[in-house]
C-alpha cells in the first residue's frame, strides 16, 4: 500500500509517496523529484474521455508510477489533503486533484448546464469524479473541513467547496429570499450544496498563500520534518 505524506519547510508544504511495488497517479506537472526503482507511464484515456477533458480543460493524461522508491511532488504556499475513498464516489473542484492511489479510479462528471452557467463555468462544466478504493490527495489552499450535511443544506461565497461525495448536489441561487435585498446586500450568487453525504471545505488560507504563487518553483529537500 502506498504512503502519502504531507511534508513543510519555509512556509512551503509537499507531498512525499513511498511505494513498495505499488503504482501511484498524480497531476501532470505535479513531480519533483524521484528515488528508487519507479517507472512512469501514461495511461491513455477512451476517445470519449479525450473529448470530454478537451472541452472541460481538465487534464487529460494523469501519469502513473509504478514499482519501489519515494516521489516528491512539487511544493506550495498552500497545501494538502489527504482522505480515503471507500466505494462512493466523490466530485472534485476544477484543479483540486493532485494524486491517488492506482486503486482509485479517475472519471468525470457534468454538472446541469444551468447550474454551471451560473456558477460562471459556462453551458459545459466537467468535474474529477474519483471511486473504487483508495487515498486520494487533494490541492487546498487552506485546512480543510469535513462536513457532514446529514439532508441540511450549507450555502457558501465561491470555490470554497473542494471535493463532495457524489450523493451531494449543489445549485447556484440569492443568499436572500427577495431580489430587492440581493441587490442591496452587496452579495454573490452563492453555491448551496445540499445532500446525505460530506463537503470538504476550505474557508482560511493559509499564511503567505497570497504572498506567492499556487506552486513554488523551489525543490523540497528529502529529509525535512513531516506533518501527518
Amino acid at each position: 500500500m502506498a504512503r502519502f505524506e504531507i511534508q513543510r519547510s519555509l512556509f512551503q508544504r509537499w507531498v512525499k509517496i513511498t511505494i513498495d511495488k505499488d503504482a501511484v497517479r498524480a497531476e501532470p506537472g505535479a513531480l519533483s523529484y524521484m528515488r528508487g526503482s519507479v517507472q512512469v507511464d501514461t495511461p491513455l484515456p477512451s476517445f470519449g474521455t479525450a473529448i470530454k477533458c478537451r472541452i472541460a480543460d481538465e487534464p487529460l493524461i494523469r501519469p502513473r508510477y509504478t514499482g519501489t522508491g519515494e516521489i516528491y511532488l512539487s511544493s506550495t504556499f498552500g497545501g494538502y489533503y489527504i482522505f480515503e475513498v471507500d466505494e462512493k464516489p466523490w466530485i472534485l473542484e476544477s484543479g483540486a486533484y493532485w494524486a491517488s492511489e492506482d486503486s482509485v479510479n479517475l472519471g468525470l462528471h457534468r454538472e446541469a448546464m444551468l447550474t454551471s452557467y451560473w456558477a460562471g463555468e459556462g453551458f459545459i462544466d466537467f468535474q474529477t469524479k474519483v471511486s473504487g478504493r483508495g487515498r486520494v490527495v487533494l490541492n487546498a489552499h487552506g485546512p480543510v473541513e469535513e462536513v457532514n450535511l446529514g439532508n441540511e443544506t450549507i450555502s457558501v461565497d465561491g470555490k470554497l467547496v473542494i471535493a463532495r461525495s457524489a450523493d451531494v448536489t449543489y445549485r447556484v441561487a440569492r443568499p436572500t429570499k427577495s431580489l430587492f435585498s440581493y441587490w442591496l446586500s452587496g452579495e454573490e450568487l452563492h453555491r448551496q450544496y445540499r445532500g446525505p453525504g460530506k463537503v470538504l471545505l476550505v474557508s482560511t488560507p493559509y499564511f503567505r498563500w497570497d504572498a506567492g504563487t499556487a506552486t513554488a518553483p523551489a525543490t523540497p529537500p528529502a529529509s525535512s520534518p513531516a506533518e501527518a
